[in-house]
């Protein structure tokens, strides 16, 4: 696999994940809404939230495929660590180290 592939199918895998924890809670505060257990304003409020949510996204990557594979590793270390487990890069894509406590 060439590190452009690696790095769209990180991308694209780091998508996914991301568009999920943003609208699983929104769908599920809709469903709440529709049942009657939350207000307007309960639902304005996860609107809101789960939009910034996706700019963060959609500006993450609209970084070249290589920088955003850079900053997700840096930006969701736990779920890179675990995705890198399943997706290993090929041998001319830098992994950053994890960084070392100074306690």
């Amino acid at each position: 696999m060439s590190p452009s592939s690696w790095e769209k199918a990180l991308t694209d895998a780091y998508w996914d994940y991301r568009w999920r924890k943003i609208m699983e809670p929104l769908c599920e505060t809709f469903q709440r809404w529709k049942a009657g257990e939350l207000g307007h304003a309960d639902v304005n409020d996860a609107i809101d939230e789960a939009y910034k949510e996706k700019c963060l996204v959609n500006n993450l990557l609209t970084y070249r495929p290589d920088r955003a594979a850079a900053v997700i590793q840096w930006w969701d270390r736990e779920w890179f660590l675990e995705w890198i487990e399943k997706n290993r890069p090929p041998a001319d894509v830098k992994i950053e180290p994890p960084l070392e406590n100074t306690d």
